[in-house]
């Protein structure tokens, strides 16, 4: 199959396989700079992967086919953040400190130090969490996140700062528990 713009109707199976195949170790990596769980990052890379299946007959590509399935997973991950992080409420300030406040039944490992970490995440505001992920996680540049989000770069920058403002104070409230 040919990379350039040109509509993908009359795609056979054969070669939505070949380009399947082609293309999904490396847009499964690709969704892992955005996500942090493998099972997400599959999710969105299949998910892409059968709409393009079920709209070949509609959607007409302007670019190369993998530039299209490299801007549709990008998307789909920050939609797939967003979403994540609107649909769980962050820790009350009384729940965050209650956390910081318990002592720990011992030293806590990589996975106890993961789980504290995404505990202080989850604590930020909605768009304070946003702007973190994309940049720490995804690693978006502070221009990129800009842009995605409609906002300054300043905006960004001062949202940067409160995140690890908070998260330093949060997980340094749990280091002094000890």
């Amino acid at each position: 199959m040919k990379e350039e713009g040109r509509p993908i109707h009359g795609l056979s199976a054969a070669a939505f396989e070949a380009l399947f195949r082609q293309h999904y170790e490396e847009l499964y990596y690709y969704a892992c700079r955005y996500l942090w769980r493998q099972e997400d990052a599959e999710e969105i890379v299949q998910d892409v992967f059968v709409r393009l299946w079920e709209k070949r007959e509609e959607l007409h590509i302007s670019t190369s086919v993998k530039a299209y399935l490299y801007a549709a997973v990008r998307n789909r991950a920050i939609n797939h953040l967003r979403s994540k992080w609107a649909r769980e409420a962050p820790l009350p300030p009384e729940a965050a400190e209650q956390l910081a406040a318990e002592p720990p039944e011992q030293e806590p490992g990589q996975e106890d130090l993961l789980r504290l970490v995404q505990q202080g995440i989850a604590a930020l505001p909605e768009q304070c969490r946003i702007i973190f992920q994309l940049s720490r996680q995804a690693g978006l540049t502070y221009g990129e996140i800009a842009e995605e989000l409609g906002i300054s770069k300043e905006t960004v920058k001062s949202q940067i700062k409160i995140a690890l403002s908070r998260l330093r104070t949060f997980l340094g409230g749990r280091q002094a528990a000890r």
